[in-house]
């Protein structure tokens, strides 16, 4: 999926998109949601993982 497709299927402005992507913006609890449904994974998915601390260990 491009990330045109993406935003026309969340509602998402290609600007954020892109800027959530490259890492100069965090996205919020709701837009992990909203993109991770409309891409078909889990939350979890989207967020990478450290070497140091793994997220099961929360």
């Amino acid at each position: 999926m491009t990330q045109q497709e993406l935003a026309h299927k969340t509602g998402i402005s290609l600007a954020v998109l892109g800027s959530i992507e490259r890492g100069n913006r965090v996205a919020g609890q709701d837009t992990l949601y909203t993109i991770a449904q409309a891409l078909g994974v889990t939350t979890q998915e989207l967020q990478p993982q450290t070497d140091h601390v793994k997220r099961s260990e929360y």
